[in-house]
């Protein structure tokens, strides 16, 4: 039996032989590099990705990608990623624009989804379901509170004169208290739509501080947290052990 003729190599053009067919992109090396750009580069890497959150000529799959690959980010880096963490909010908070309905309402799972995940990571992100605000301590001492409704800055709350540890609404979402290790101290603040906040514009206001006379251990990755025990109080708590309750001020 004669044996089957092999089939001749592919021409090009010109008679050369053409370059064999290249293997599909590898997913995983590109996504490594693209989370390594966040990693070096976290500014630009939430600019980029905010925009790519909201670009309307983008297919849906490729704006909810953006979103994904913030997730990805803060997963992978979380205690480096704290001094960017406002910019990791608002680039998240991009699709929620309500102005564009249709990008809020494609957007709205993918955006839900990094924000509860930045509540569950960093003790100085939290959100009130009965306000829909979010509250970010921030690396230079600075709260701020975004509205998700409107997916914009709604209050400045400056104080503390170093790095904000952990912070908490009250169930109602009309206060919140913020704790600076650094400083020791516990700061009150007013986080309610009324009162002095008509004339304060994006200015919030301090209600009271508290001296937090507690040793807080020096270990790294210590996860100190702020818990409300009544309208009044809180406790602190660092790796679940309790440090002590503290009354705001009258």
């Amino acid at each position: 039996r004669r044996a089957a003729a092999t089939r001749p190599a592919a021409q090009g053009s010109g008679g050369e032989e053409a370059p064999p067919p290249q293997p599909p992109p590898n997913r995983f090396l590109y996504h490594s590099a693209l989370i390594q750009v966040g990693v070096c580069e976290p500014s630009l890497f939430c600019a980029e990705m905010g925009a790519a959150a909201v670009r309307m000529g983008s297919p849906p799959r490729v704006r909810l990608a953006a979103v994904a690959y913030l997730i990805s980010l803060v997963k992978a880096r979380t205690a480096s990623l704290e001094p960017a963490l406002p910019l990791v909010v608002e680039a998240v908070l991009r699709p929620l624009d309500p102005s564009v309905p249709s990008l809020r309402e494609s957007s709205l799972g993918a955006s839900t989804t990094a924000l509860r995940e930045l509540v569950r990571r960093y003790p100085m992100v939290h959100f009130n379901q009965p306000t829909q605000r979010l509250a970010v301590g921030t690396a230079e001492g600075v709260v701020l509170l975004y509205d998700l409704r409107t997916a914009t800055k709604w209050r400045i709350l400056q104080g503390h004169e170093a790095a904000v540890t952990a912070l908490a609404f009250a169930p109602a979402g009309d206060t919140l208290a913020s704790f600076s290790a650094s400083e020791a101290s516990l700061r009150w603040w007013a986080a309610g739509s009324s009162g002095l906040f008509s004339f304060l514009g994006l200015q919030g206001s301090c209600l009271g501080v508290t001296r937090v006379d507690c040793a807080l251990p020096d270990a790294p990755g210590a996860r100190v947290k702020i818990e409300w025990a009544s309208p009044q109080s809180v406790g602190i708590t660092c790796d679940n052990e309790a440090l002590g309750f503290f009354t705001r001020p009258p």
